[in-house]
């Protein structure tokens, strides 16, 4: 065969390893919020919730809600569960290069080729972020209740203290209000309750909470916010993607790193939500023990059904009946807030 071309018989079992390189070399970085846990992959389709307050495991209760009328069934003090699976796929015989892919039985164009690899790893792409909106609206239930509510109406509740979600006793917008004061009493809860390691932690704030703190008497006297450079940021939330830093205050013996997460998503009924509540902080250690854990999904591997492990695993098929050769991502993962105390979430606005 000429120069630049490679054989069909060769193409077809070179294009789907192929493809997974393609597509590393594309991975986007982590949305702000899930910045904060790391990943655990695990090998079987179940994932531990445990988490600990101090340094004793609790109970974490979930309720099994149903498709169609939710019907709660007592609740279970689960350590493990079988997680949310979400599973994207789409046609590739409807992407324009397939046809000249396939539709010979000679030789493949290797431009062509290289075209088609890059189209098909953007799609996954596509479909990944659509996945991680999800897992970003897990992280921010965690952080605003400590409940997540799955998409078949399940939740899962990691018994948040009732303390660690304040409604401060004077609204920043009054003008007796010391939102310097309100941040010390965050910080102490993670050092304290939480146990948390160092002194600098997070605020991430919601966009009338972040106005009024600007606009807060006390604060524009004091005029200290400083070091705007993201490079004394810790690395995971420096690398990623749609927050803003507006630098750093000291509150007590603490220092405060102060964020932004403008960030939006579309809820299940059309409307456009903000991840962090606008009247909302919320307060974070520099690294909280989180994990966003991955159970392992179901792939057929030359027509045996294995669990293959993976945060996102890509697999393709050809479906004769249809004439579909579907391309799919799959991925089974749960936001949970190991060390539950680390999280201390205040309302400082009406």
């Amino acid at each position: 065969h000429k120069m630049g071309e490679i054989p069909v018989s060769q193409a077809r079992s070179l294009y789907t390893t192929m493809i997974v390189d393609v597509y590393k070399e594309l991975l986007t970085v982590q949305s702000f919020l899930r910045s904060f846990f790391k990943t655990k992959e695990n090998a079987s389709k179940y994932i531990s919730i445990e988490v600990q307050r101090g340094l004793d495991l609790i109970a974490v209760d979930v309720v099994r809600g149903s498709k169609g009328n939710r019907n709660d069934f007592g609740l279970s003090t689960l350590k493990t569960i079988l997680p949310p699976y979400y599973r994207e796929f789409f046609d590739g015989t409807d992407l324009d290069l397939f046809d000249r892919l396939f539709g010979t039985s000679g030789e493949i164009d290797s431009a062509i080729f290289a075209q088609f690899l890059t189209d098909v790893a953007e799609k996954y792409m596509i479909l990944q972020n659509k996945i991680e909106r999800a897992y970003e609206k897990q992280c921010a239930d965690v952080f605003n209740t400590g409940v997540l509510t799955l998409a078949d109406g399940s939740t899962i509740d990691f018994k948040r203290k009732t303390e660690s979600m304040a409604t401060v006793a004077t609204l920043w917008t009054a003008a007796n209000s010391d939102p310097y004061e309100d941040l010390k009493t965050g910080a102490a809860f993670l050092k304290e309750k939480g146990k948390a390691v160092g002194s600098t932690m997070n605020a991430i704030c919601g966009g009338k909470a972040l106005a009024a703190f600007l606009d807060n008497t006390k604060v524009q006297k004091r005029a200290d916010i400083k070091n705007f450079g993201l490079d004394i940021v810790a690395q995971p939330q420096r690398n990623s993607v749609g927050a803003s830093y507006h630098g750093r205050v000291a509150a007590g013996s603490f220092n405060i790193d102060l964020w932004s997460y403008p960030e939006v998503f579309t809820d299940a009924n059309g409307s456009t939500k903000q991840y962090i509540e606008e009247e909302k902080i919320i307060m974070l250690p520099e690294a909280p023990r989180s994990t966003m854990a991955y159970a392992a999904v179901p792939r057929l591997i030359s027509g045996v059904a294995t669990q293959t492990r993976g945060a996102y695993v890509l697999s393709d098929y050809t479906d004769e009946a249809s004439s579909a050769h579907i391309f799919d991502i799959k991925s089974a993962g749960v936001a949970v807030p190991v060390a539950v105390d680390q999280i201390y979430t205040m309302k400082v606005v009406a």
